[in-house]
């Protein structure tokens, strides 16, 4: 049933069989999703006043049934870290596709990494430097350090330390890292890029021998969920979390080219498998607002697993009116990622410049979503788009 070719990676003298492009085609909407959801979560953040101030603004004794309506949708983008952890879990699943496919040699794979990733970037990192001056010309009211709000206390804290900036900053951009406190701009998307990019280091290593992989993958991430290693830098993080959620996409991968999963996962009822998708997405929204991102991650790569064994099994059709607009929107989900947080900083600017208020009560979040989605398209049209057909010619 399931369309598979055997091949030998030049990591390992072992034949590995490769899923099908219709078979991935179909998972790639998992991008999309992930891409979108985590622009949801951030416009909620920028352009809405949630949370404690929202409550002591509008009170519950004053709600009628739209007002509680309306909030649970507000809680149910409440899982943007979550959804970070669903795309490392996606990008070693893929990654692990793409390595076995090509045969490639370890120069070859970093080269291709670098020039997928640091060209729109870079345009990213202007563009966020851009929208952050631009917000503070429009609106400088909002850049206020001593403010209730945090969202106004960093945007305070980012026009210091980019008014700072020297060589050693530059190079903590380039490497993904924070100038001080704040990414380049205050487009904080930026953290995950570390990661990622410690993961693409690690490939070509953890490639030649991919059961020690899992093993020293499986016990650093025991090691980290039960606390017992420090996590405060971004090395531990990444050996004691991060790295299991894209061994988890690497290990998933194997799993199903290498043992019956997907045979048994399509026989299982698609009420059963719907069910346990719902009840893994409640615990991650759970999780979520209790702030337990040790359980919270977990609970993520094992719902990145559950959805992508639905999609390999064609238990939803290809046609599926939400599955193909997500998929569309995965096609360009790294530009919107890295494009969509200085876009929303504008639009706030945007309201703050309009209103004369700093808090903002009313979900014009939901009026930006379509807005900044459509700009960063466009802008993968002119960059990412560009760079990528480029560097296929030469």
């Amino acid at each position: 049933m399931y369309s598979t070719s055997t091949v030998k990676t030049s990591y390992s003298s072992h034949p590995f069989k490769l899923l099908s492009y219709s078979e991935l085609d179909d998972v790639q909407c998992l991008r999309g999703f992930c891409a979108f959801y985590v622009v949801v979560y951030h416009a909620k953040f920028i352009l809405w006043c949630g949370g404690q101030q929202y409550l002591l603004a509008h009170p519950r004794a004053q709600w009628g049934l739209l007002e509680y309506l309306a909030f649970a949708l507000d809680m149910l983008s409440g899982a943007g870290y979550e959804m970070v952890v669903f795309f490392f879990v996606l990008s070693g699943f893929f990654i692990r596709h793409a390595e076995l496919k090509k045969q490639g040699t370890a120069h070859s794979f970093y080269l291709n990494r670098v020039k997928r990733i640091y060209p729109p970037f870079v345009v990213a990192c202007f563009l966020a430097v851009g929208c952050l001056l631009l917000a503070h010309q429009l609106a400088p009211k909002a850049f206020v350090a001593g403010s209730d709000r945090e969202l106004n206390r960093s945007l305070a804290l980012a026009m210091q330390e980019l008014r700072q900036i020297d060589s050693a900053s530059f190079i903590r951009a380039l490497t993904f890292r924070p100038l001080q406190n704040l990414h380049i701009g205050y487009n904080n998307v930026y953290w995950s890029l570390l990661p990622e990019a410690i993961f693409y280091l690690l490939v070509p290593l953890a490639f030649y021998n991919v059961r020690l992989y899992y093993i020293i993958s499986l016990i650093a991430f025991l090691v980290g969920i039960l606390e017992l290693a420090p996590t405060n830098h971004f090395l531990q993080s990444y050996l004691f979390t991060y790295n299991g959620y894209f061994a988890l996409g690497v290990a998933f991968y194997d799993v199903c080219t290498n043992t019956r999963w997907l045979e048994v996962a399509q026989r299982i009822p698609k009420w059963a498998l719907a069910g346990t998708i719902t009840i893994l997405f409640a615990l991650v929204l759970g999780l979520a607002l209790l702030h337990r991102q040790n359980l919270s991650g977990a609970v993520a790569a094992l719902l990145a697993v559950g959805c992508m064994s639905a999609l390999l099994t064609k238990r939803v059709s290809s046609k599926t009116l939400l599955l193909k607009a997500f998929h569309e929107v995965g096609i360009f989900s790294f530009s919107l990622y890295l494009y969509h947080f200085p876009l929303l900083i504008l639009c706030y600017a945007g309201l703050v410049f309009l209103t004369g208020q700093t808090l903002i009560y009313a979900r014009y979040y939901w009026l930006a979503l379509p807005l900044v989605t459509c700009v960063a398209y466009a802008l993968y049209q002119i960059s990412e788009r560009l760079f990528v057909q480029y560097f296929r010619r030469h």
